[in-house]
């Protein structure tokens, strides 16, 4: 923004006046001008970021249904792992052989992470920030647990890997396999309850959102 002097000199107090309010006005309008233009941007930046996380909400909520239903099979197969292992170690004939299957596609959150960089998350009310804050930091703590899950998960493998059958294992390789299959189904129990937990979240908080 650029002012500039009066071209004609200023004799009178009346002259001085008139170039003052023609810089006033002018000044003015130019602010106007500046904070519209502002504005008009902070509120294509608002709706872009809502419009995003509802999108990114709808199909993460989607994504957890699928989730729900790979625990219930990886769920079952560690228990019938820990019967297999059980079996062995007693000098019986296992029921099945050992199975080590999973799919997770998790929650994702590019566009939270977006509004926050951006500054669209001050520009929200609050209690709107509230309800997008209590399901991603939900997300985040489903991830967190399904990464100690898969932990635990492949320590109970270990043993098996390159093809070992459990009639091959050492006593001390068994109850391993069956301590760390044990723990991974109790990690697998809490992510569950983690991820109903999510459900109940996106349900409650899809009003404020």
């Amino acid at each position: 923004m650029d002012i500039h002097a009066p071209h004609q000199p200023v004799h009178t107090w009346r002259d001085f006046f008139t170039h003052i309010a023609v810089i006033t006005i002018g000044l003015f309008i130019a602010l106007m001008l500046e904070a519209g233009v502002e504005w008009l941007h902070h509120r294509h930046l608002l709706h872009q970021a809502e419009a995003n996380l509802r999108t990114e909400i709808t199909d993460n909520r989607s994504q957890l249904v699928f989730d729900l239903r790979q625990i219930d099979g990886i769920e079952h197969e560690l228990a019938a792992n820990i019967d297999t292992l059980n079996a062995v170690k007693t000098h019986q004939p296992p029921a099945q052989t050992l199975a080590f299957h999973w799919a997770w596609n998790g929650m994702e959150s590019a566009a939270w992470d977006t509004a926050r960089d951006t500054g669209a998350l001050a520009l929200m009310p609050y209690d709107r920030v509230q309800s997008y804050a209590s399901i991603y930091g939900q997300q985040a703590t489903v991830g967190e647990q399904f990464t100690v899950f898969m932990h635990d998960f492949y320590r109970s493998s270990a043993p098996a890997r390159d093809g070992r059958k459990p009639a091959d294992l050492q006593p001390a390789e068994l109850d391993a396999m069956i301590a760390n299959s044990q723990l991974a189904l109790a990690d697998l129990k809490y992510l569950r309850d983690l991820s109903d937990s999510l459900g109940r979240i996106y349900a409650h908080q899809s009003a404020n959102i």
